[in-house]
């Protein structure tokens, strides 16, 4: 899955969050993070915690989710922990941004 790591690579590098912390998606942003759910989606492991993930995220923005996932990438004890949150967020992220234009 080096595509998946390649195209979440360039969303980070991506300017989501703003000066003041704010986070906006651009439309270039949110085409991305469904680019990456739907490879996501075919991923065992993403797909078996798919409840867990959203009774996380009930209650919150996807700005929350996506500033959370930053969060858990920096903060995450390994390599793999770092790789899996990604890929486990992005699609609850997306869900949040297709359902309410990312409030929600």
């Amino acid at each position: 899955m080096r595509d998946v790591d390649e195209m979440i690579e360039r969303l980070l590098d991506m300017d989501i969050v703003k000066a003041d912390n704010t986070v906006v998606f651009s439309n270039e942003a949110r085409q991305l993070i469904h680019e990456i759910a739907e490879k996501c989606s075919t991923i065992p492991i993403v797909d078996e915690t798919r409840e867990q993930a959203e009774e996380y995220a009930r209650g919150l923005s996807a700005e929350q989710v996506y500033t959370d996932m930053l969060y858990k990438i920096v903060e995450a004890p390994t390599r793999i922990h770092m790789r899996v949150s990604a890929r486990m967020l992005i699609p609850i992220i997306d869900q949040k941004l297709q359902n309410v234009g990312g409030k929600g």
